[in-house]
């Protein structure tokens, strides 16, 4: 259903395929539990399970917004943002010509050339059509949206413009009147997927920042306290009417589907199989909006005669739904087959580029310092203030340790700008420990160099020129003349240096 991308230029977003096949599936569930008569039914308190089963299908359209705006939102605004609305297109055009064409061959159903062109242009081939029109307009607006979001820098100011748009639009359908009037114009319903697209984009922010635990919480606290107050006032009308709450584009359905994409929030993306298994199921999604609902309106006969009670219907419908939402998609990805072709001759990549990871304007001249290893040479982009020259950095000698080079460095894209920043810091401080501990190796060897100077000095052996009698006494201080031929003089000066003079 969304054209998702890689965290590190490819791959998918798992939660957001998996929760727009969810979305989708809603829908339809919520198309199903209208053909089988439970609106215009009788309410008791055993119709809880029900109507909470109808009331989580009423967030499907908000899931699939949220999921959007999930997808969406990070990327920077360009014209090449544009370019799925050219592939969905082309799977509109041709869903809605199968939809019609089977409700020509299943209902007998007149089709004219101004039938069809209405049908194309109104999206209205069907009752889910109208979500395919919802879709190509959050993808027409999604580029000037995610600018608007990302230019908000504090977390504050984005969460201001969530609560904006949800107040302006999620709370047109809950401020009804006892005289029938809304406090607020009809039109304003209309801006509802923005909401779901900002809830979206704040939830892929800001959705790790909380536990599970409080998701799944705040989501059965919605969902249950919604599910209570409808059973209990219907219950005493004896027939399922709450129109504050019972409509797609209220609050309570928004927080429902934010809630559930934050329970599911995984920033994790990847091309596994399970991966390329959701992201076949998603994009085979588009075609089930349009097919499921004629196929469900052609098989609820044949249902309703099989189990006439409306509780087993109704819990016959989790299964009847799975099973068409798997064929329809299996026909869509049929369907989507020239698309594939068309990208396996031009070498298009499945994936677009995802350009969410921004720098600021003081990072553009930057260079880049190798760190040499001997088994692996680690890269790091660091701004260096052009007016200071570095010293070139010498290999690490064999017998050296190699500086431990963090495990969360070597793939530092992470979304998030504090954790960005601080793996920024940690890669500056990881460079100066290095030349510090290269530095001190450095006078280490001086020393050693120095200390092998000297014990080589000291090893080398010492000549003595032979010297004469006379030229010993004249270094001692003594002015005597000897000759070696008078043995006086030799008796005379041990007498003198003896002190028996």
């Amino acid at each position: 259903m969304t054209d998702t991308k890689s965290e590190s230029s490819h791959g998918r977003f798992l939660c957001a395929d998996a929760l727009s096949c969810l979305g989708v599936m809603l829908l339809l569930g919520l198309q199903y539990i209208r053909e089988t008569g439970f609106i215009e039914s009788t309410i008791t308190y055993d119709s809880a399970p029900f109507i909470a089963m109808r009331w989580f299908c009423l967030s499907g359209a908000m899931l699939l917004a949220s999921c959007v705006g999930y997808v969406k939102s990070s990327e920077q605004f360009s014209l090449h943002s544009f370019k799925p609305l050219f592939r969905l297109s082309y799977i509109y055009v041709i869903a809605t010509l199968c939809t019609l064409l089977l409700r020509k061959v299943f209902f007998e159903q007149e089709m004219t050339p101004d039938i069809i062109f209405q049908a194309l242009r109104q999206f209205s081939a069907t009752d889910t059509a109208k979500f395919l029109g919802m879709y190509f307009a959050l993808l027409l607006a999604a580029p000037f949206l995610g600018a608007a979001f990302q230019k908000l820098q504090s977390r504050n100011a984005r969460l201001a413009f969530v609560v904006v748009t949800a107040a302006v639009s999620t709370l047109q359908p809950m401020l009804l009147l006892s005289s029938g009037d809304y406090l607020l114009p009809e039109w304003c319903k209309m801006l509802a997927p923005i909401a779901g697209f900002a809830g979206g984009a704040y939830i892929r922010e800001y959705a790790a920042k909380h536990s599970r635990i409080l998701w799944l919480f705040l989501l059965l606290l919605v969902w249950g306290g919604q599910t209570a107050c409808v059973t209990y006032v219907c219950t005493d009308r004896g027939f399922l009417y709450y129109p504050q709450f019972d409509s797609m584009a209220s609050l309570l359905s928004l927080l429902t589907a934010l809630f559930t994409l934050g329970l599911f929030h995984s920033p994790a993306r990847g091309e596994s199989g399970r991966h390329s298994f959701f992201a076949g199921a998603s994009g085979g999604a588009l075609i089930t909006l349009m097919l499921g609902d004629v196929v469900i309106d052609f098989l609820m006969p044949s249902i309703q005669e099989n189990f006439p009670e409306l509780e087993m219907l109704l819990i016959v419908g989790f299964f009847a739904v799975l099973v068409v939402f798997i064929l329809s998609c299996t026909v869509g990805l049929f369907l989507q087959l020239p698309v594939f072709l068309v990208r396996a001759f031009t070498g298009e990549s499945e994936y677009e580029d995802d350009e969410e990871y921004k720098y600021n304007e003081d990072n553009k001249n930057q260079e880049k310092i190798n760190i040499p290893d001997n088994s692996n040479s680690h890269n790091f982009d660091m701004p260096i203030p052009q007016h200071k020259s570095l010293r070139v950095l010498e290999p690490i000698p064999e017998n050296q340790d190699s500086p431990v080079i963090p495990e969360i460095l070597k793939n530092p894209e992470n979304p998030d700008p504090v954790l960005e920043i601080a793996q920024r810091t940690q890669k500056i401080q990881t460079i100066r420990d290095y030349q510090k501990a290269q530095r001190i190796r450095e006078q280490e060897e001086e020393k050693r160099e120095e200390l092998r100077r000297i014990q080589n000095q000291k090893s080398r052996p010492i000549r003595k020129n032979p010297a004469s009698l006379q030229e010993i006494l004249r270094e001692q201080g003594i002015p005597y003349e000897t000759s070696a031929a008078d043995p006086n003089s030799i008796d005379e000066l041990i007498a003198r240096i003896t002190g028996n003079e």
